[in-house]
Order: structure tokens, then C-alpha cells, then sequence
């Protein structure tokens, strides 16, 4: 008698999985189904979204990249300016001109140190082109926390002297938003235990290390929360800044004047430094800085006083204000300004590689706006293309982090499914034996 496989030998592999199928119930072949879709599911679409997102990714990249061009990028002010949907407004009392009152009083500041003042004259001299000065200007008035949500402060100054060689210049100015009005000190020619921000223009490279070989004058920005001696003057303050940029050719600048401009959105969290070194409109953007938090920069719900000083040492230029103005900016509806993209609201984009005809018959602040956002836009692209590729996520060390939790629980649901299906091969294996076992034993005499 023939105990193995009968007439027809030992059964294939597939006839062993269709006599399995047959002799499931109902329920089990319910169950083998659902496990056959879910595994299909799992597998084969994730391979070929994840070669989409992996082609697109690449391609976004290239784009961008060749778009982008640094030299050509317009700033944040561009869009707080132009843009239909902003309403800027003149912060009066913090402007310079007016000059001198005929009370020999600078009507909107108080002074104090060795300044130069003339009737004369079109600008207030800080301090002159000789050792051991200093000299300061601090508003009167302070600007309310809802106008800091959104301000831009721009100081028309000239830094120059006799010294030809701009190495052996110094020592600068810096730039003011203080919870109070700062006295004499030691910090460009005002105390050291401020509470805000300071913009410092450094003419004088003091620390000769690699992590200060930036050119100088040098633009610093440094926040101190009332701290003595915070500003490490040795060392320019290089472990204490958020940030800064070199500035080219501020210095005898064939007498021209340099304008310095400081644009913050709170509510945004951006902050961008600008540049115009000879004064006629040609910005550049030499520092910007996002997802600031809402105290990085100034203190929060405190009004801030504004102000210019400046100091010189052994080492000496003049410096002379010109001007300073100051705007804030709302939405048209009177409310913050939350975003960067709603500084585009009301503007039409087009994404076009050249000039066409259409161009010709735009106005001029409409083709600045335009190509404004359109610049602005690449920038955020790029600026998230770098947190992708330092953390995997275009959302930064957040995402990653959440990204991180997400990819535990996708692991853990697809161990949960694994085991469920090698549990339902289990007791199908155990019931092919089951049934072997008692269809060769009752098949013996």
C-alpha cells in the first residue's frame, strides 16, 4: 500500500498552499485576505511614491538652485513697502531732521558724551576724529510693543577720517532699542548692562582668531538681558552675537553716505540687516535671520527706546548721523503681520524665465513687488531645502524629531502586522497537519 503521496507522488508547494486555502473556513479565508492586501499595501505603493517624492525632490532642487541668485534677491522691506495689503506708518517723534531747537536741543532725543552739534550743519557728529570720545542720542519717546511687531529703522550716517589705511581705524557706532535711555560707558560710548538689542558697526578687529576672520567694519548683532559686561569687547563679542555681516566700503566712502537698515517681524520671526554703502538705493541684504522666538531679539511686552552712539579710542574717525527714520507696519485691517506670505497678498504671480510683452505694460512697483515675493519665495525654498538635507525634514530639528516619533509607530504597526501573520501561518500549518495526521492514520489497517 502507498502511504506517501498517493497515485500522484509527493504535492508541489502549490498544491500543499491551494489544499491549505480549501480547507480554511470562511473566517480564515477572510482573514488570509485581508493579511494577502495589507502586505501588498505596505510594500509596493511605498515603493513607488517614495521614487516620485525622490524624482521631484530633485528636480525642486536643480530649479532652485539655478533660479537662485543672491546678488539679485530684493528684501523683506521691498515687500513691507510696496505691497498692497501693508499699511506703513511714520514713526514722527524718533526721526532726525529736525536738527537743533532754539533751545540748542535736539527736539526728539537727548545727547550726551562729546558730540558736535551746529547750527549749520546737516548732521550730528558723535564723535570726532580724535582719541577718547564718545557720544550718544536716545529718543525721548519710547516705541509701544504693538509697534515693534513690525518695524523698520534706517540710519543715513559717514564714517571717515584722516587715517587713509581702514585697518588701524576705530572704534565704531552701534545702533539702540533699550528698555531705557543708556548713560555713558563703556560699549560704543554707552553702558554695558543694556536690556534689548544692539546693532554694533565694529571698525576695529580686536580678536585675531578663525572664528572672527571676517572682514571688518563688521555689522554684530547682540541681545543682552541686562547682563554687566555681556559685550566682550576683547573678542568682538563673537560667542555672544546672533549674527552679523561684514560692511564693505563704508569708510571714505568718496564722501558718499551709508545707509543702515533694520527691518523685524515679530510675529514672523524674521529679522534682515540691509546695506546701502553709497546711499542712492542700491540695498543689499548682508544678514538675515528666521524662526526667530518672540524674545530673541527685543523683550517681550516692554516699550524700547531707540538710539545711535558711538566711541573712539586710541584709534579714531568721525561719525555723523544724517538721519534717522523709523516706520511700523499692519495689515489693512489694522492686524499683525503674521507671515511672510502675507506680505504677498494682492500681488499676482507669474512664473515666467524671461521678459515677455506683459512686462512692458506693468508698472514699475508692480514688476518690483512681483519679482520681490517671487525672490522671496526661492529663498524660504532653499532655506528649507537646507534643514532637509541637514535633518530630513524641510521643517528642521521639529520635524525631524516628530518625523522620528512617527517612524517608531509605522515600525511598531508593522511588527504588530508581521506577527499576526506568521500567528495565522502558524495555525494554518497546524491544521494542515492536523488533518495529514488523521488522513494517514486512518488510511492504515
Amino acid at each position: 500500500m502507498d502511504i506517501g503521496g498517493g497515485p500522484y507522488g509527493k504535492p508541489t508547494f502549490l498544491q500543499k498552499v491551494k489544499r491549505i486555502y480549501n480547507r480554511l473556513t470562511t473566517k480564515g479565508k477572510i482573514v488570509f485576505a485581508v493579511i494577502g492586501l495589507l502586505f501588498f499595501y505596505l510594500f509596493f505603493p511605498s515603493w513607488s511614491s517614495s521614487e516620485t517624492a525622490s524624482d521631484g525632490f530633485t528636480q525642486g532642487h536643480s530649479k532652485n538652485t539655478a533660479d537662485f541668485d543672491n546678488s539679485q534677491f530684493n528684501t523683506v522691506s521691498d515687500l513691507l513697502n510696496l505691497s498692497p495689503g501693508i499699511s506703513p506708518v511714520q514713526l514722527q517723534y524718533l526721526s532726525i531732521p529736525p536738527f537743533l531747537t532754539a533751545k540748542n536741543e535736539i527736539e526728539n532725543f537727548i545727547n550726551g558724551g562729546s558730540m558736535l552739534l551746529s547750527r549749520s550743519a546737516d548732521y550730528v557728529r558723535l564723535v570726532r576724529d580724535i582719541p577718547k570720545q564718545t557720544g550718544f542720542l536716545f529718543s525721548r519717546a519710547t516705541i509701544s510693543p504693538d509697534d515693534l511687531s513690525a518695524i523698520e529703522a534706517t540710519v543715513e550716517f559717514k564714517i571717515h577720517g584722516a587715517q587713509e589705511k581702514q585697518g588701524i581705524i576705530g572704534d565704531g557706532m552701534a545702533i539702540w532699542f533699550t528698555t531705557e535711555q543708556l548713560s555713558q560707558g563703556d560699549v560704543f560710548g554707552v553702558r554695558s548692562d543694556y536690556n534689548g538689542l544692539g546693532l554694533f558697526v565694529d571698525t576695529y578687529k580686536n580678536y585675531n582668531h578663525k572664528k572672527n576672520r571676517h572682514a571688518f567694519p563688521y555689522l554684530s548683532l547682540q541681545r543682552n538681558r541686562g547682563i554687566d559686561h555681556f559685550y566682550a569687547k576683547e573678542k568682538d563679542g563673537i560667542d555672544t552675537q546672533l549674527g552679523g555681516c561684514a560692511l564693505h566700503r563704508i569708510y571714505n566712502n568718496n564722501d558718499k553716505h551709508t545707509k543702515l537698515r533694520f527691518t523685524y517681524l515679530r510675529e514672523a520671526g524674521v529679522v534682515e540687516i540691509d546695506l546701502d554703502s553709497n546711499g542712492d538705493g542700491s540695498w543689499r541684504t548682508c544678514f538675515r535671520k528666521e524662526n526667530l522666538g518672540v524674545d530673541d531679539l527685543f523683550p517681550v511686552g516692554r516699550p524700547l527706546y531707540f538710539g545711535v552712539s558711538a566711541e573712539t579710542g586710541e584709534l579714531h574717525h568721525n561719525v555723523d548721523i544724517y538721519a534717522l527714520d523709523v516706520k511700523t507696519f499692519r495689515n489693512r485691517d489694522g492686524g499683525f503681520i503674521t507671515s511672510l506670505e502675507s506680505l504677498g497678498e494682492g500681488i499676482t504671480l507669474n512664473e515666467r524665465t524671461s521678459e515677455t510683452n506683459d512686462d512692458k505694460f506693468e508698472s514699475a512697483a508692480t514688476r518690483r513687488r512681483r519679482r520681490s515675493l517671487e525672490r522671496l519665495k526661492r529663498q524660504e525654498k532653499k532655506l528649507k531645502e537646507q534643514d532637509k538635507q541637514k535633518y530630513g525634514s524641510e521643517h528642521g530639528f521639529v520635524g525631524w524629531f516628530f518625523g522620528l516619533i512617527w517612524k517608531f509607530f509605522k515600525a511598531c504597526f508593522y511588527l504588530v502586522l508581521l506577527l499576526l501573520g506568521l500567528y495565522a501561518c502558524v495555525i494554518a500549518y497546524r491544521v494542515f497537519k492536523e488533518k495529514q495526521r488523521k488522513k494517514y492514520s486512518g488510511g492504515l489497517l
